[in-house]
């Protein structure tokens, strides 16, 4: 158990809503294992309030926080410093108060990348297809690039959309992006959209896909991944199961984002076994 005193360093997430965030439960636990004295707390912004509460965060010295939705990409404008790798992911989802300068990072990709590597699905030289070009894609997609991928496949429901980010990726990367399925044979397949989420438990994420009609492209040699971590087993996944497909949720992502972001806070270097340990713990998996 914490003991909060006059010593406690504060972190926390700010979001609208964030009463939702497990960030609270994942990072105390860290802190209770490591004995830091650390308290980490949710609280909600409206998106009229930013500023006000990245100068409060000055203030009150806190000493970093996660940014969750609707701000990873308006926070930018209020802080001293963006890393080169969150401006070219093109979002912040962690800032660091160090004596007052406020230094923003994005941990949300790097902790996809990391919680594949732990399950042994190998990016490198890998044919991926990614279902959904939503604000999550790009910079999912910049760092699979970064990690060896050797082609990928963004299909949407709104064509359109899938296309302007090719062409962000391209001008970002001089990476080709297709846009259009012309081989059906995948190493890993990532579901970025909501599909399977409460109220959507019983759609597929390729049900408005024109390009996919089935999911005869899924076999034993396909990894299969979903964003979503509730439920832990989507429709999507049970099916990518029964088809013999190595199946992940997006528990691992989430775990890996929070651990690379409170080594970011702390300075501190945490012990190789925490993922599990969370997951074990906190998340009871």
């Amino acid at each position: 158990m914490i003991e909060i005193n006059g010593h406690t360093k504060q972190l926390g997430i700010i979001g609208y809503p964030v009463e939702h965030s497990f960030s609270p439960a994942m990072h105390n636990f860290i802190s209770e294992q490591i004995h830091k004295n650390y308290v980490y707390i949710a609280w909600r912004v409206a998106p009229e309030d930013l500023e006000s509460a990245i100068n409060g965060m000055r203030a009150l010295n806190i000493k970093g926080i996660n940014v969750t939705a609707p701000h990873k990409v308006e926070v930018m404008k209020y802080l001293d410093c963006v890393t080169d790798g969150a401006k070219e992911l093109g979002s912040v989802n962690t800032v660091v108060n160090r004596e007052g300068n406020l230094y923003g990072y994005n941990t949300d990709a790097d902790g996809f990348c990391m919680a594949l590597k732990k399950e042994d699905i190998h990016i490198r030289d890998s044919k991926i297809l990614i279902i959904g070009a939503g604000g999550v894609v790009r910079p999912t997609v910049i760092r699979l690039i970064d990690n060896g991928a050797s082609e990928i496949t963004v299909v949407n429901r709104t064509q359109s959309r899938a296309e302007s980010l090719a062409g962000d990726i391209k001008n970002t990367k001089n990476f080709d992006i297709k846009t259009s399925i012309t081989d059906r044979e995948f190493d890993i397949v990532i579901n970025t959209t909501s599909a399977g989420m409460e109220p959507q438990e019983n759609v597929l994420p390729i049900d408005n896909i024109d390009q996919i009609k089935d999911l005869s492209f899924i076999n034993e040699k396909t990894a299969v991944v979903d964003m979503i971590y509730n439920p832990s087993r989507t429709l999507f996944l049970k099916e990518a199961q029964n088809r013999g497909a190595k199946i992940l949720n997006g528990l691992g992502m989430l775990i890996y984002q929070g651990i690379i972001a409170y080594e970011l806070f702390t300075d501190e270097k945490l012990p190789e076994d925490m993922g599990e340990r969370i997951k074990r713990e906190v998340f009871k998996r």
